[in-house]
């Protein structure tokens, strides 16, 4: 018996033996993949220069912007190549952690921030990585998002890659969403060497295209996005992923993101006081949370020092230095992507520079066609001839080439319904014109007009606050989201709804919609959500476009006294501006909507439904108590929507 249980306790020794040996084994495999994983910062090119070079460049003395170079591998002697730079507000280069290490020491895995690079650098171009000034591994103050220092910094940048032995003193800027923005912004640095920019789904104006659309917000989304930003300037990437992923991760989940991702790219020894001041000035700035408590309006902004309004921080604020650069510009966004494709048709119409402008079938994921019809889930979004390499193909004719030629302005635009593909130089296209359709009694949307002032001349609606677009719309989807909205039929009953009778004849509508209501309400201030939609012969509702107002910002000014070309009404959303509403006297509220180009067929309907709130964007105006709209539809008092269209 005693014999028995020796044997087996030299057994479990054994077997805890191995497992500690192969444990061990295992740590020190580890290592020395940790060890000899590829170092791009000392790996040479045949020229001598470093692959990868990782930098701090002094902006001012609170301010150090970190940059990450990255040069062709095979780059020669007395070879000198252009640049692309990209200027981001997250969290980029990373460090990788030490299984990511191992497995590209012994299984050749690719270092991902080189894997990003490579098509750049294959190509014949450096790559340069921007941060911007007060985020992840840069630091210093940051007033706000799309802070006017980063402007700076991109000229530094430019000043530094043309010093660069290798650098044929052309350079070339690009990003998507925040970068995409920054690209844009890069012209303001008036630096000769910088000859095309390619911006995708870019901010024209944050205030009205994502943070405010309409003066209602995104909290929502703003919510889900400043958790993220917050967690790659803290240098926290387990609560990036939650943020992004909106999931609580497991243990076991943790464990292998850690030890895949440590976390933000270090810098050099001789940088790292540099990088732990960046964290610490992180932690000073302000949370996107606490800036947004400041913007009712489009010119409020926090009582602190440096501080800056959505309005001062507006890319349109740059229109004298862009248009003194006149860099060429080619700039594509998506049809369905929160306010940027009206952010890019303003910026095409306001700055009068070499422009190329892309409108797409697409959310803010433009490789994902978004098919509100329902029924072409497999269509490609982009246009005929384009190519993978369409962006490289457009930087290897202005940075390549010695010759300064400008890009010719036109605006390339696809046609739901009708899947097709048009170009013009001119917005609103030649052809389009105004076609009113009014609402009228039995909820009917009709082209004609009202005649006198019949009794019962008016709608009564009680906002439902369980009125939802989903947390698949336009809106959430700037978080990279698929963009679905599917059948609304059943969300329009509890909206304020007016449709058309079928159409005798195709329509095209192309162009930004206004709508035009005459209302009353039981509050001082509320919130319209006006919704485009199609009804198909089967009775399937399809969402086309939307429109948003918070009531107090319906006062119009003329056009031409605003700092950019809008589209459709202007307002202001500034506070002085600002117009209660008198509990039951009759308004008139416009609003333009988000522009559009589709086909309605024969025999559909066109319907306009309002709500007074959406659940997914979670502001509600007022913020206490239900109010009741009255809508009125009578001669004195008409109702309507302005289509700018043609008869097809």
């Amino acid at each position: 018996m005693i014999e028995s249980i020796r044997k087996k306790r030299s057994w479990l020794r054994r077997i805890g033996l191995f497992f500690a040996g192969l444990i061990g084994l295992l740590i020190v495999l580890s290592a020395i993949g940790v060890i000899f994983a590829p170092d791009f910062t000392a790996k040479k090119t045949p020229a001598g220069y470093a692959v990868n070079t990782i930098r701090y460049l002094k902006l001012d003395e609170r301010t150090r912007i970190f940059i990450s170079a990255w040069l062709p591998p095979k780059l020669g002697p007395g070879e000198k190549i252009p640049a692309l730079i990209r200027t981001e507000r997250y969290a980029d280069q990373l460090e990788s952690g030490w299984l990511a290490k191992a497995l590209q020491f012994y299984a050749g895995a690719e270092d991902e921030n080189y894997k990003s690079a490579k098509p750049l650098l294959e190509a014949g171009y450096a790559f340069v990585l921007v941060q911007s000034p007060g985020s992840c591994q840069s630091s210093g103050p940051r007033p706000s998002e799309y802070p006017p220092r980063e402007v700076e910094a991109m000229g530094l940048a430019m000043d530094w890659i043309v010093k660069q032995p290798w650098s044929n003193q052309r350079v070339g800027a690009y990003g998507g969403s925040y970068s995409g923005t920054t690209a844009d912004m890069s012209c303001a640095a008036l630096r000769p060497q910088l000859k095309a920019v390619f911006p995708s789904k870019p901010d024209f104006d944050a205030f009205t295209g994502v943070i405010r659309p309409g003066g209602l917000g995104s909290t929502a989304f703003i919510r889900t996005w400043g958790s993220m930003i917050r967690a790659m300037d803290g240098d926290d990437i387990i609560g990036f992923i939650e943020a992004g992923s909106n999931e609580k991760l497991s243990f076991f989940k943790r464990l292998l993101y850690r030890s895949m991702i440590c976390g933000l790219k270090r810098p050099g020894r001789r940088d790292m006081a540099a990088f732990n001041q960046a964290l610490k000035d992180h932690r000073a700035n302000a949370t996107v949370e606490q800036f947004l408590e400041f913007t009712d309006f489009r010119d409020s902004k926090p009582a602190r020092a440096g501080a800056l309004s959505m309005d001062e921080i507006a890319l349109y604020r740059y229109k004298e230095k862009i248009e003194k650069a006149q860099v060429n510009t080619y700039t594509r966004v998506g049809w369905i992507d929160a306010g940027a494709a009206e952010g890019a048709l303003e910026k095409f119409l306001t700055f009068h520079t070499p422009q190329k402008l892309v409108l797409m079938p697409t959310g803010h994921k433009l490789g994902q066609f978004v098919d509100i019809f329902g029924d072409q889930p497999d269509r490609k979004p982009q246009e005929p001839g384009w190519l993978e390499t369409d962006m490289l193909d457009y930087f290897d004719r202005y940075l390549k080439n010695q010759t300064d030629t400008k890009e010719s302005r036109r605006i390339v635009y696809f046609t739901y319904g009708a899947n097709t593909w048009r170009e013009t130089s001119v917005w609103p296209p030649q052809g389009i014109g105004e076609r009113e359709w009014f609402m009228r009694e039995n909820h009917a949307l009709s082209s004609e007009r009202p005649v006198g002032s019949p009794k019962g001349g008016s709608d009564e609606y009680k906002v439902d606050f369980t009125a939802d677009s989903g947390m698949t719309n336009r809106w959430m989807g700037q978080m990279g989201w698929p963009v679905r909205y599917g059948d609304r039929s059943e969300e329009d009953r509890k909206l304020l709804a007016y449709t058309s009778a079928p159409l005798s004849a195709d329509l095209e509508i192309t162009g930004s919609p206004t709508v035009y209501l005459h209302v009353a309400s039981t509050h001082s201030d509320g919130a319209f959500h006006v919704y485009l939609e199609d009804v198909g012969p089967s009775g399937r509702v399809s969402y086309l476009a939307e429109g948003l107002l918070r009531a107090i910002h319906r006062q119009i000014k003329p056009p031409e006294s605003a700092p950019y070309v809008p589209l459709g009404v202007y307002h202001t959303f500034f506070k002085a501006d600002a117009l209660p509403l008198k509990p039951g006297e009759i308004v008139e509220v416009p609003i333009t909507m988000v522009p559009i180009s589709v086909l309605i067929r024969k025999g559909h309907a066109i319907r306009v439904a309002i709500a007074g709130y959406d659940k997914t964007m979670d502001d509600r105006y007022p913020e206490n108590g239900t109010p009741t709209l009255i809508l009125w539809r009578t001669a004195g008092h008409p109702s309507r929507i302005v289509l700018p269209a043609k008869a097809g």
